[in-house]
């Protein structure tokens, strides 16, 4: 259905004008659509999301970075965590490395560090991040994804365990075994045979 605008103008004379703003309504409800999906996958998505200023403080976070932090809603985050650096980051190192990534290539995918919680427990956090620049190419602020990879990370290292704890047992039996071919080798029999044939005290005198 078309939609259109009326103007009317009289002194000594009326002037109508019609104007179809079809199109302009159709565009109009297509973004604010478009808005609300957007709205609704920030706010319902498992994955944390997030916007940072380079300087480390959120400008914007969903439900699911409050909850992976510890936070109750994104507005404690937020006014929480003043300095991502310093209260986030066990290895601040970590965070200069990251923004050294982004400043090279303008993005990162699958960077893993450790970080803080509010109860100050140590989760394992992986994060896809990108920057956003200005129409100048100044860095306006990062945003991305972040993903709590601590229950992985515990799989891992405990894998890792076994695997050294496998190959230690693997070791061990193959010395067994290397002693056990050296024991019942010939030569091995011919030593054993001419050392028992030694007397030890005509040896020591």
């Amino acid at each position: 259905m078309k939609r259109c605008e009326l103007w009317f103008w009289q002194q000594d004379e009326v002037l109508i004008m019609v104007r179809d703003i079809t199109d302009r309504k159709q565009a109009e409800e297509a973004l604010r659509i478009a808005e609300e999906n957007y709205r609704s996958i920030f706010e319902n998505a498992l994955e944390g999301i997030f916007q940072s200023s380079p300087k480390g403080k959120f400008i914007n976070a969903n439900p699911a970075l409050a909850r992976i932090y510890g936070y109750d809603s994104p507005e404690e985050l937020m006014a929480s965590i003043t300095n991502i650096s310093e209260q986030l980051y066990v290895d601040p190192e970590k965070r200069t490395e990251f923004r050294y990534l982004l400043s090279q290539q303008n993005s990162v995918k699958n960077f893993e560090y450790r970080c803080y919680c509010k109860d100050r427990s140590i989760i394992w956090i992986q994060i896809d991040a990108r920057v956003v620049n200005d129409n100048n190419g100044n860095v306006l602020y990062y945003e991305g994804i972040v993903q709590d990879i601590t229950e992985r990370k515990r799989k891992e290292e405990e894998l890792k365990r076994q695997l050294e704890e496998l190959q230690i047992e693997i070791d061990h039996k193959k010395r067994q075994q290397e002693v056990a071919n050296l024991t019942e080798s010939s030569y091995f029999q011919e030593v054993q045979q001419e050392i028992s044939n030694v007397n030890l005290d005509d040896f020591w005198s």
